[in-house]
């Protein structure tokens, strides 16, 4: 793919002699910037423009491009496509439009192209783009005027569905003073995706951070294999959060696992950092460009009591830890400063010290301390005299956080022009409250944690098995988890009080009866599960009491129950289980039984998940308290309940024609006692042939 972004000579396809051409825009730009290689102009009606001929036929060229930019009505680029395969091309940008986003018709259009590519050996960028901009040789492909002023050369390199969200980050990138490297807008990804593009940038020297901003997700698994193989920061705005369109009804994993809930889960477990705005991602690309925060040891320094006081409880917030400053470096800043100017507390409150440079002797000395990981500092720029001593108190604290290798978040309100001329005189991060710079600082830490700790890669699964699919019976369902090592509460199915009683003669009171059809949805709610029944004559006046119920609902063949031992007392959770269509097999965890929809208290992870994975989904969810002891209960066996965790993922990996897969309720006994397995539903594609009874 080096040849996309540092080809030696380009053709630009559609250029005329017409003053509003945009092709000619594109070979304008080339020269703005400097583009070092051969530039050839194609328009079928000839011309000039400056001292470039314009070739009627790309097959004119007498050079041989590596990189060809088509920019013409979308009925007649395959046409060029072809005479580009024909040219040895083998690179092509098509930034025409009007192709399946216009219409569906246009798109027999865009699997001609696929088949001139396939055939020639093409790959393409497009269509319905606005190009590549690449900074480090000057190739500036985008059909509007570029300007170099507003773009900083730098070490960021952003990948964008979209040609408006590429424009709109040039110029908020230009107002915090971050600089690009390569900008990629990909358009409708028809050859070339976001994957194909992320996995040459993890390997691009030039490029130290990475942006994504994405509609739709080509390949979830792939992004997260990708993701999670680089020390380089990867910040994704994913849009487009629409619900899923799951079998809602069914199971209560399909209500809890929206789209955007499994694709916020997938990028946190890929070491992504997802934002929600192109502000929160200028953020992010603002802190990874200073050293990372190793640990939530923070201190705070100020000039505002307000605000370092709002300073704290963002930090709070955000998991920091304001540890207390040692006793030495009191007495150090103490020497500077007269008694009682400072109180000795983290946050430090400095409001009454005007010299800033001596804000920067207290920033190294707290730098120094070997137990503080970062610093935020929060500054109120007067106007006039001061700006001066600001300007050099941003200039000592760039050179202090390269030192120590440590982040220092500065926070500086100030008037609109004097916060502007900052920024011209300064290339150093500005943040401007101390809450945004200290949600900076958290992803900061976390991709410090990710370098210390290495993403397992996900493995390729088949996102999308063919064929319809059905309910499996209870007993194959509970068949497949035990081969899986769960323990499963005994349990018979009976169709007649007879066989219910025999059953639970042999099986021991107390016992359970459950209704075991598949057409039965939540069978709490339609009264289909009575618990702690203690005799064979309670057993049999619940058997026909249910029993009349569902004859009246049911066909005779579907009218069938369980009878199941009673588990002994522990924590109910869920394991869930469903295929995203953009990530596959997901695994859900959270507290069981008829409440989990209701309180949404769910973690996610996609298959297979790590036993330290799973130990986070425990961690995640707020009811885990339950589960580690609580007012006096002895602590549940989460020992066994991670082991399961990754058991039932490994499930979906190596059965791929189960679509959904529930344990509801998983009973956690006290440590070391294991789980019980009460209730299961499967859900298996029949193209599989799978028994499902």
């Amino acid at each position: 793919m080096k040849s996309l972004f540092y080809p030696r000579s380009v053709v630009i396809v559609g250029v005329s002699d017409t003053p509003g051409n945009l092709g000619r825009m594109i070979a304008e730009n080339l020269n703005i910037f400097s583009f070092p290689g051969d530039v050839y102009l194609v328009g079928r009606n000839g011309g000039r423009m400056g001292k470039r001929p314009i070739y009627q036929t790309v097959e004119d060229v007498r050079g041989n491009p590596e990189l060809a930019v088509i920019l013409i009505p979308a009925p007649y680029v395959p046409e060029a496509l072809e005479a580009c395969g024909r040219k040895g091309i083998r690179w092509v940008v098509i930034e025409s439009g009007g192709f399946g986003e216009y219409t569906e018709e246009r798109r027999e259009i865009e699997q001609r192209l696929l088949l001139i590519a396939e055939h020639y050996g093409i790959r393409f960028v497009g269509p319905n783009c606005i190009s590549i901009v690449n900074l480090d040789n000057g190739l500036v492909l985008p059909f509007m005027p570029m300007d170099p002023a507003v773009m900083r050369k730098g070490g960021v390199s952003l990948i964008s569905q979209s040609g408006g969200i590429v424009f709109g980050g040039i110029k908020l990138f230009s107002c915090e003073n971050i600089g690009v490297n390569k900008l990629i807008s990909i358009g409708n990804k028809l050859d070339l995706n976001e994957n194909d593009y992320l996995e040459y940038l993890i390997e691009d020297p030039e490029t130290r951070i990475i942006g994504l901003y994405l509609e739709s997700v080509s390949d979830g698994r792939r992004l997260m294999r990708l993701a999670a193989s680089t020390d380089k920061p990867v910040v994704i705005l994913k849009s487009n959060t629409g619900p899923a369109s799951n079998e809602i009804a069914r199971f209560h994993t399909s209500a809890l696992a929206g789209n955007d809930r499994v694709c916020d889960a997938a990028m946190a477990q890929a070491g992504m950092h997802r934002v929600h705005s192109l502000s929160g991602m200028a953020d992010l690309l603002k802190i990874f460009q200073l050293p990372p925060m190793a640990g939530s040891n923070l201190a705070i320094i100020g000039r505002s009591g307000g605000q370092i006081v709002m300073a704290a409880d963002a930090a709070s917030a955000n998991g920091f830890r304001l540890i207390r400053f040692p006793d030495t470096l009191f007495k150090q800043i103490g020497k500077k400063t007269r008694a009682k100017v400072i109180r000795m507390t983290n946050p430090l409150d400095m409001g009454d010290v005007f010299d800033l440079a001596f804000y920067a002797e207290v920033v190294e000395a707290v730098l120094a301390e070997d137990a503080v990981d970062g610093v935020l500092l929060q500054h109120l720029h007067g106007r006039g005299p001061e700006t001066e001593a600001t300007l050099a108190l941003i200039e000592n604290i760039q050179v202090l956080s390269r030192k120590y290798q440590k982040p220092v978040a500065l926070c500086i309100m100030a008037e609109r022009d004097e916060w502007f001329k900052l920024k011209t005189f300064t290339d150093f991060p500005l943040f401007l409250e101390p809450a945004q710079a200290l949600r900076a600082l958290a992803a900061s830490r976390r991709q410090a944690e990710r370098r210390r700790n290495p993403r397992i890669p996900i493995q390729t699964t088949d996102r999308h098995l063919p064929g319809a699919s059905r309910m499996a019976g209870i007993k194959h369902t509970f068949e497949r988890l035990a081969a899986a090592g769960f323990k499963i509460a005994d349990y018979t199915l009976a169709r007649n009080c007879e066989e219910a009683l025999r059953a639970a003669d042999r099986i021991g009171f107390p016992v359970a009866l459950k209704i075991a059809s598949n057409e039965v949805v939540h069978k709490t709610d339609a009264g289909g599960v009575r618990i702690n029944i203690n005799n064979r004559r309670e057993l049999g006046v619940a058997f026909d009491e249910m029993h009349d119920r569902f004859a009246a609902l049911l066909s005779q063949d579907k009218v069938a129950f369980t009878v199941q031992k009673m588990a002994p007392s522990g924590v109910e959770v869920i394991l869930g289980a469903s295929h995203d269509p953009e990530f596959g097999p997901v695994v859900l965890f959270g507290l069981g039984g008829v409440y989990v929809e209701l309180f949404q208290d769910v973690a996610m992870r996609v298959a297979p998940v790590s036993e330290a994975e799973a130990a986070e989904m425990i961690k995640q969810i707020r009811g885990g308290a339950l589960l580690i002891g609580f007012r006096g209960r002895p602590p549940a066996d989460t020992a066994s309940l991670k082991r399961l965790i990754v058991a039932f993922s490994q499930i979906l990996i190596e059965s791929p024609e189960i679509k959904e897969l529930e344990i509801n309720p998983l009973t956690v006994l006290v440590a070391g006692s294991g789980c019980i397995a009460v209730d299961a539903r499967m859900q298996v594609r029949q193209s599989e042939n799978v028994k499902m009874g």
